[in-house]
């Protein structure tokens, strides 16, 4: 099985920090509308799994579930089994709400574009710096360890090798 990690570039921004300190290959998307299209666009076909991670200033030590995406007036919506994340989460006693309503920023384009490219993809809002403790940190990170499995999707991102801030 392929598997995929995405989050957001800036080091200090936690979905990279989350995906950085797992043993997942991935890629940083762009934080513009039409960078990361371009990203996405770049992403081989072959993964059988994404992960995608973002940031929801407004979530405290817990994380959201996103189920669908917009775009225009086109909704599209996942296939990826989300009972598989519920589980794989309360395992390791991390709070969670599921949403099939798309947000309406970066986050939903890059969900929506990723959806139309492979739709078994995820995306998981997760808390800011502010809201994010170091607790709930190594549970993610820990959960995303675990189910990363294989390393041929390529990390294709030169944005990657930035210095890791440690949440450990």
């Amino acid at each position: 099985m392929k598997i995929l990690f995405t989050a957001f570039k800036g080091k200090n921004n936690t979905s990279f920090q989350l995906v950085d300190q797992t043993a997942a290959k991935y890629i940083l998307l762009t934080n513009s509308f039409q960078g990361l299209e371009k990203d996405i666009s770049f992403v081989s076909g072959d993964c059988s799994t994404v992960y995608m991670f973002g940031v929801d200033k407004n979530l405290v030590n817990k994380v959201r579930i996103e189920k669908c995406a917009k775009y225009n007036a086109e909704m599209v919506c996942t296939d990826f089994d989300i009972h598989y994340l519920e589980t794989m989460l309360g395992s390791v006693d991390v709070s969670y709400t599921i949403s099939d309503k798309p947000t309406r920023y970066l986050c939903n384009a890059a969900y929506y574009h990723m959806l139309k490219k492979n739709p078994n993809t995820v995306f998981i809002h997760i808390p800011s710096l502010k809201g994010m403790t170091i607790e709930l940190m190594n549970k993610l990170i820990k959960v995303f360890d675990d189910v990363y499995s294989d390393e041929d999707c390529e990390r294709s991102n030169s944005y990657a090798k930035l210095p890791k801030i440690s949440f450990l």
